[in-house]
């Protein structure tokens, strides 16, 4: 076989310098792969570009909880939804006021979120599975104590042929599900819990099978193949071609080469966030950004080429930041969502040695996205993790990578600590004495941790008592990790409709244009309305967006 046919089949180079298209899709995550989907199967001509020489983005390296309120497996849990408690819920769990601008994509989502299910079994080989995730804000109204969450169920990467060895690797390959992560607690009891699962990890590895984030990947992009979607690796979008009326297309660069593709219906951008884009991060997030946890390709391409034609970006300060350990990843220290700081005999304070934020909550990163007033810096940063013997003993697989220069450090007294990590010693001091006394009595009247719905049953330790999330911090020696501002993935972008079609700077619909996942102003923001707030709307979005292109309307 000729070496550039080669390449071609295996997806990383076009064959044509011009090609054209109905619908182009730009990035192969969730949202992505969603669109080109449902175009193709909406008989559309569609081709996916993909800046990586691997199909997923962050996608195939996340845990792949999706939210979907009122979708067709909670007659399996005996549970119901309806439109009218997502609505709610959504709105009491939001941000003050921004049901002003957000209520029509919210209710576009919770509209078209559980046919978007439907539809991605129907016509490919995902199947989901239901677990017990409660909303995060579960006591809200039209809150739900679990039901609303699914993820995909293992699937084998096996039926790819050719593709199988170019999906992205998560940065750690442990084949359970979220399910059997999350509603067995796993963190707490990690030996048990695989001894466990242990048959089903041997079947899983017999047979090449995957699970969570990298398990939705393989079967939207089996599907996507199935259904004759053309997908280009190696293939960066540079820039959007536009005419009178709107956009007409893109030119890419492939193998040193620019391509120019039409697009008779229209262009999604589904990219992904910025979070690796040094000049939008600065912008945006002023502050130390270390142990970014997506892939670094997501440099803002989406957010930048519909800039460049007059789009309007919004919500680029929101973004989905929460605690990871470091791991080498691609030969880069990379960031590994972390469940350590759930745990009991744990506490997280910043560089006055106060705790100043609820550990347990899913939305963590607000605190720490906080701006101090005067400087306009990281109110709360540094921050560290603080654990005691008790947690080492307890549970030594979520202690500090030692390998890794100044990420433990370790003293027999909180004093000692404090002078190694730079925080005041006294206030380390008396806030150890503070929290341990919540930990005896099971509550914390500073910060409510352990309280709510959410933390008292996703993470956290259910045989420890009385709080299984609060511990005392009292037995020597005494431990720190740092608690970076680790992004999963920014939240800010193109500003959309309730069609998915992006919008001018005067609001208005710019022919031919629509956006997806993050690359998209998201309308959760950063403080997401439940553990798959990313990937539900990443998928929804997909979908909608195809479905208005390939309309015509």
């Amino acid at each position: 076989m000729p070496y550039m046919d080669h390449l071609a089949e295996f997806g990383k180079i076009p064959m044509g310098e011009s090609e054209t298209f109905d619908v182009v899709v730009v990035g192969t995550g969730a949202a992505g792969l969603s669109a080109a989907l449902t175009a193709s199967v909406h008989g559309a001509k569609t081709v996916v570009l993909e800046k990586a020489p691997v199909i997923g983005g962050t996608t195939a390296m996340s845990g792949g909880c999706i939210w979907v309120p009122g979708h067709h497996h909670m007659a399996r849990q005996g549970l119901k939804d309806s439109r009218d408690a997502a609505m709610a819920y959504i709105r009491a769990a939001s941000p003050d006021g921004w049901h002003n601008r957000e209520e029509p994509l919210w209710a576009a989502f919770v509209d078209h979120a559980p046919e978007m299910l439907k539809f991605v079994e129907a016509h490919s080989p995902t199947r989901f599975n239901p677990n017990r995730d409660p909303d995060p804000y579960a006591e809200a109204p039209g809150g739900m104590a679990w039901g609303r969450n699914i993820s995909a169920a293992p699937i084998r990467i096996g039926q790819l042929g050719p593709w199988r060895g170019k999906i992205r690797t998560p940065t750690s390959d442990v084949r359970l599900s979220y399910e059997e992560i999350v509603d067995t607690f796993l963190f707490a009891a990690p030996k048990k819990n695989v001894i466990r699962f242990l048959p089903h990890l041997i079947w899983r590895k017999l047979t090449g099978a995957r699970t969570r984030g990298t398990a939705l990947t393989i079967g939207l992009l089996k599907g996507c193949l199935d259904h004759g979607v053309e997908i280009w690796s190696e293939t960066s979008a540079l820039r959007l071609l536009t005419d009178d009326v709107g956009v007409t297309g893109l030119e890419a660069e492939c193998g040193g080469r620019s391509i120019t593709i039409e697009a008779t219906k229209g262009v999604v951008l589904a990219s992904g966030g910025f979070e690796w884009n040094k000049d939008m991060m600065a912008e945006h997030f002023p502050g130390p950004v270390e142990w970014t946890a997506s892939p670094r390709t997501n440099t803002g391409d989406g957010q930048r080429m519909a800039a460049e034609i007059g789009a309007r970006l919004d919500h680029m300060d929101q973004a989905l930041v929460m605690g990871v350990t470091p791991v080498t990843y691609e030969g880069h220290l990379h960031g590994q969502p972390a469940a350590d700081y759930f745990l009991p005999h744990s506490m997280i304070v910043n560089r006055h040695g106060h705790r100043f934020v609820n550990e347990k909550q899913m939305n963590i990163g607000l605190a720490f996205a906080e701006m101090d007033p005067e400087t306009g810096t990281p109110a709360h940063l540094p921050a560290w993790r603080i654990y005691d013997s008790q947690f080492a003993q307890k549970y030594p697989h979520a202690m500090p990578n030692k390998s890794i220069a100044g990420n433990h450090f370790q003293d027999r007294t909180l004093e000692g600590l404090a002078g190694q990590i730079g925080v005041d010693g006294d206030g380390l001091v008396e806030t150890a004495r503070r929290f341990s006394g919540f930990a005896s009595t099971g509550v914390d009247t500073d910060f409510n941790r352990g309280v709510s719905i959410w933390d008292r049953n996703r993470g956290g330790d259910p045989a420890h008592k009385p709080n299984p999330t609060l511990g005392t911090i009292e037995l020597p020696p005494f431990h720190a990790m740092p608690f970076k501002a680790s992004f999963l993935g920014t939240k800010g972008g193109a500003r959309t409709n309730e069609r998915a079609e992006v919008l001018n700077q005067e609001g208005e619909p710019i022919r031919g244009l629509y956006a997806a996942g993050n690359v998209m102003a998201n309308s959760f923001g950063s403080k997401g309305v439940g553990a798959g707030t990313t990937l539900g709307p990443c998928l929804t979005w997909g979908y909608i967006a195809a479905l208005s292109a390939v309309s015509g309307v």
